[in-house]
């Protein structure tokens, strides 16, 4: 019977007596000589865990993966703010599913004290939930002074995101006229004016207006019971993580 691609090699620990890991690579044979262990594969002869190939089988490289999950206080909701790291290197990517929200961390793990951490940020595409304090209602449409200008009856608040004029990562206008419509990216916003980088959609004269928060800017965390977190690293340097955690916080929304 043939391989798929599905197939994995598992090995047997007999300190513990029991199967301990799985891995990607499918050898033909393996041995172990002294402390060196080796694979053959298409009746060539590797050996592993050397420096200069770490995550390299036969002539492929992969990156490493751990998976674990953080279960504090299992029947609270939870805010999961940051991941920590005890780790020789910032290189790390993670992904976070719970049962509530997904979020991710793309490499951007700082140093601080000999921990890295990163905040956790949602995924886009999640931005249009009401019931995150993401949203921010504006009010009701005033007036619309000129292109991509609208103005309303107070002040903006100063936690409003603008992002200059590059189209990427200010927060984002939409109004609702019956149904719930993107204006577009926040340029710039000054007392109760709000200037948008482009009009996906114009709104009318009394449309309910209200801002949606950046999913990459915000970093409130993501909310639920539990959360299962993924690390990733691809670099083929010498790596090592001693230690994960996540700093969590009980919901009260």
């Amino acid at each position: 019977m043939g391989l798929t691609s599905n197939t994995r090699t598992i090995t047997w620990d007999e300190v513990y007596n029991a199967w301990t890991s799985f891995h990607s690579y499918v050898p033909e044979w393996t041995e172990r000589l002294g402390t060196n262990f080796y694979t053959f594969k298409n009746g060539e002869l590797y050996i592993h865990d050397e420096n200069n190939s770490r995550t390299n089988f036969y002539g492929t490289t992969y990156g490493c993966s751990v998976t674990f999950s953080a279960n504090q206080n299992p029947s609270d909701v939870k805010l999961f703010k940051t991941i920590g790291l005890e780790s020789n290197t910032s290189s790390w990517d993670a992904t976070i599913t719970s049962e509530m929200e997904a979020g991710r961390i793309n490499n951007k793990f700082e140093d601080k004290e000999g921990i890295r951490y990163g905040y956790i940020r949602r995924n886009s595409g999640n931005e249009l939930d009401f019931n995150k304090l993401s949203i921010l209602g504006i009010g009701e449409l005033q007036v619309i002074p000129g292109a991509n200008q609208y103005q309303f009856s107070s002040n903006i608040p100063n936690q409003v995101s603008a992002n200059g004029t590059d189209g990427v990562g200010g927060d984002k206008l939409y109004f609702n006229d019956g149904s719930t419509q993107e204006v577009g990216v926040i340029n710039s916003f000054s007392g109760d004016t709000i200037t948008t980088v482009s009009s996906v959609n114009t709104p009318s004269v009394d449309d309910f207006c209200f801002i949606v928060k950046n999913s990459e800017a915000e970093s409130y965390g993501l909310r639920g019971y539990h959360a299962t977190i993924k690390l990733y690293n691809n670099s083929t340097s010498f790596v090592e993580l001693y230690g994960a955690n996540s700093e969590v916080f009980k919901s009260y929304m």
